[in-house]
């Protein structure tokens, strides 16, 4: 393609301004720099394994007195909303059916509306989810994602419940603490909500 002198002139600023940004930042101004689903299951793959190798060894210590539970992040954790709305991610499903098979509650902490409650659980159980929980963000003003997710584990934490294990894509899924070991999936710098 052949450009002509004043074209070339308008699009050197441009230019110039995506070479200045990092590689990262240059990434995300291209829609379509998410990988494929087959790339990401392959980058979910081992942090599932992970997780199943930790409830393995934790449920089998059984603590006496103790409520173990697993809490979940929804989109691109439990669901594969991104790339196929309303089916499960299979190695966070094998790793939850596990959890709950050795006595671990299987919670879910999400910032979807309120309003979606029943659906939401719909859709969790329609993928093959065991709920035993679940918590949307509250009505009306919402503290932000950090803040929901973390009054969603001090909320189980007061219904006695030990949270074992913390999975989500999101930064936001973990911060704040209150449970015992994380296990973040890919997100591709916040590409993937």
């Amino acid at each position: 393609m052949v450009m002509g002198k004043r074209a070339a002139l308008a699009l050197g600023p441009v230019l110039g301004a995506l070479m200045a940004l990092p590689l990262s930042a240059q990434a995300a101004v291209r829609p379509d720099s998410l990988p494929s689903e087959s790339e990401w299951l392959k980058d979910v793959a081992p942090v599932a394994a992970s997780l199943q190798d930790y409830l393995k060894l934790r449920l089998a210590e059984g603590k006496s007195g103790e409520k173990p539970a697993v809490v979940l992040d929804i989109d691109n954790t439990s669901l594969a909303t991104h790339y196929d709305r309303g089916k499960p991610v299979e190695a966070i499903l094998k790793a939850t059916e596990y959890a709950h098979e050795h006595g671990a509650a299987v919670l879910f902490a999400s910032y979807r509306d309120p309003d979606e409650q029943d659906a939401t659980k719909q859709e969790l159980a329609s993928a093959g989810y065991t709920v035993d929980g679940l918590c949307l963000k509250p009505h009306g003003d919402s503290p932000g994602k950090a803040q929901v997710k973390l009054g969603c584990r001090k909320k189980y934490e007061s219904q006695g419940y030990t949270l074992v294990a913390n999975v989500g894509n999101r930064n936001t899924d973990f911060d704040g603490g209150h449970y015992e070991k994380g296990f973040k999936l890919p997100d591709y710098d916040g590409q993937l909500s």
